[in-house]
């Protein structure tokens, strides 16, 4: 589940409704872009915690803004499940990315790095010692003209994306289940050309 909003819409907090989740045994991932940097961690209507993994980062072409990464292993889950983020500042751009790994058990790896324009936009890597589900995230750094495209490679589907021009966080999130222990990366192929941040996180089973 993803939402969004652009620069300029007036609203303190920012919500992916209309979920819904397994009452047990999910694994909740919530990666968050913004036009101001906050590590604020998101809530949800249903009392789950989020740690933050890794921290929040910020961008090398925009240094006010930037993205962060949160989990909620074991979380509780509903019909009608809503995860939530406060704005910084009420106009500000924000986009809000939910994913549910149903019988997930605990995130084993994850991993950030930044790729400016003109790299391979690879991901770094993540090592599993078993079956897991691979979630990656793209947001791009380009400026807001143009539509945008995301494409990932290594059997990653893409599950969410907002790549429409204009004043937003652009992001686009694939997945990937893989049955053996191994070390995954990603790398993605965009227009315009642009760089871009880049998470994978790895969740295993217990």
């Amino acid at each position: 589940m993803l939402d969004f909003n652009r620069d300029g819409v007036s609203s303190s907090s920012l919500s992916t409704s209309g979920m819904s989740t397994r009452t047990t045994g999910s694994t909740l991932l919530a990666c968050v872009g913004r036009g101001l940097l906050s590590a604020i961690a998101p809530t949800d209507n249903v009392g789950n915690a989020f740690v933050q993994l890794d921290v929040a980062h910020t961008y090398t072409l925009w240094p006010n803004s930037g993205t962060a990464l949160y989990a909620c292993e074991q979380a509780r889950g509903m019909g009608g499940h809503a995860v939530t983020v406060v704005k910084p500042k009420v106009t500000d751009e924000t986009t809000l990315s939910v994913v549910e790994i149903t019988g997930g058990g605990f995130v084993r790896d994850v991993q950030w790095r930044e790729v400016l324009s003109g790299q391979p936009l690879t991901s770094a890597s993540v090592t599993t010692t078993g079956p897991a589900l691979l979630v990656a995230w793209w947001w791009g750094d380009a400026g807001v003209d143009l539509d945008k495209t995301a494409v990932p490679d290594s059997g990653f589907t893409v599950v969410d994306s907002v790549l429409a021009s204009g004043a937003l966080v652009q992001c686009a999130v694939a997945v990937r289940r893989v049955s053996v222990a191994g070390t995954y990366n990603v790398t993605w192929a965009s227009t315009p050309q642009q760089g871009a941040q880049l998470w994978l996180a790895a969740v295993q089973a217990a």
